[in-house]
């Protein structure tokens, strides 16, 4: 059965396969941010893929991400100690998990959300694969309001590999796109609305004008029809001037019934687009949908590791 993000639902055992860091961490962060909504305590097994990119993007989704990681809803378990986990055996990894969901259980929570990003190349004790831990782990939680997503980056497996771990689960996880090249990703974010993430260079700048002249020509088709053509620009992180004069010269071509909207760009960014004449685009227009706040930035993974770490004694 293939899934959306926004339709998990508790007891859900789903995977996704990625091509592409930037769809790596839109999935993951919509799968923590939709946990949150939902009052859910969130597990995340960081597989060394560096935390700092997810806590990024679900700043950029305003997700409180201080908050939750004080009132310890949100319990990013470290690297050093997600990869001791793996080197127990299946039972005592099932067991320790199924402890942890209890205790979130009982402190109220609707329900516990885990994800993981395990790598080809982990060295498993007693010959035991992956799909074998991942088969124990969801006989261990069934029943059980738990939700858990297997993160898989298909650079680090075999298609046969692939295989036999995607047939463990019910569920795959399905992230549509526009566009992703790898350093590039565009998304749908509604009608008429898209959702620019990664870098904009030589290779794909354009990209750009061509996904907002086919949005503005269905706009122009629609029977019912949005004046505006939304872009939202919070998850891009780098683009060339000749890439900005891709925006400010796509606008120029609307038609005076139309306007294109840039949705928080950052501040150099706007500095660019100023200087390539945005200020005097009447059909472009630069909105905030709300303020940025970088102040939340997370130090306290040696509270997570110690608090995973303790059951860890004497089993290694």
């Amino acid at each position: 059965m293939a899934k959306t993000l926004s339709e998990i639902a508790p007891g859900d055992h789903a995977c996704v396969v990625m091509d592409s860091d930037e769809q790596h961490w839109e999935v993951a962060a919509g799968y923590v941010a939709g946990g949150l909504a939902h009052g859910e305590k969130i597990f995340y097994y960081d597989g060394g893929r560096s935390t700092e990119p997810l806590m990024r993007r679900l700043r950029e989704d305003n997700v409180d991400v201080a908050r939750h990681i004080r009132t310890r809803q949100l319990t990013v378990v470290p690297p050093e100690v997600t990869n001791r986990l793996w080197t127990l055996r299946v039972d005592e990894l099932s067991a320790m998990v199924s402890q942890k969901v209890g205790e979130a259980l009982r402190e109220g929570y609707s329900g516990v959300r885990i994800a993981e990003e395990p790598t080809g190349t982990k060295h498993l004790p007693n010959g035991h694969t992956v799909a074998e831990y991942d088969r124990a782990l969801q006989y261990s939680l069934r029943g059980r309001p738990i939700t858990l997503l297997c993160q898989y980056e298909r650079a680090d497996w075999s298609a046969r590999a692939l295989d036999e771990l995607c047939a463990n689960h019910h569920i795959k996880l399905i992230t549509p796109a526009i566009y992703d090249d790898g350093l590039l990703r565009v998304t749908r974010q509604g009608t008429f609305r898209t959702r620019v993430a990664g870098e904009v260079d030589f290779s794909n700048r354009h990209l750009i004008r061509g996904v907002i002249e086919r949005e503005l020509d269905a706009a122009l088709r629609a029977a019912e029809t949005s004046r505006e053509i939304s872009v939202h620009l919070e998850s891009l992180r780098f683009a060339d001037v000749t890439a900005v004069v891709q925006f400010v010269q796509a606008a120029e071509a609307f038609p005076e019934s139309h306007k294109l909207v840039l949705y928080d760009a950052h501040p150099q960014l706007r500095r660019v687009m100023d200087k390539c004449g945005a200020a005097f685009t009447t059909q472009l227009s630069l909105r905030d949908r709300r303020d940025h706040d970088d102040r939340d930035e997370i130090d306290d993974d040696d509270a997570d590791q110690e608090d995973w770490a303790e059951p860890l004694e004497g089993t290694l």
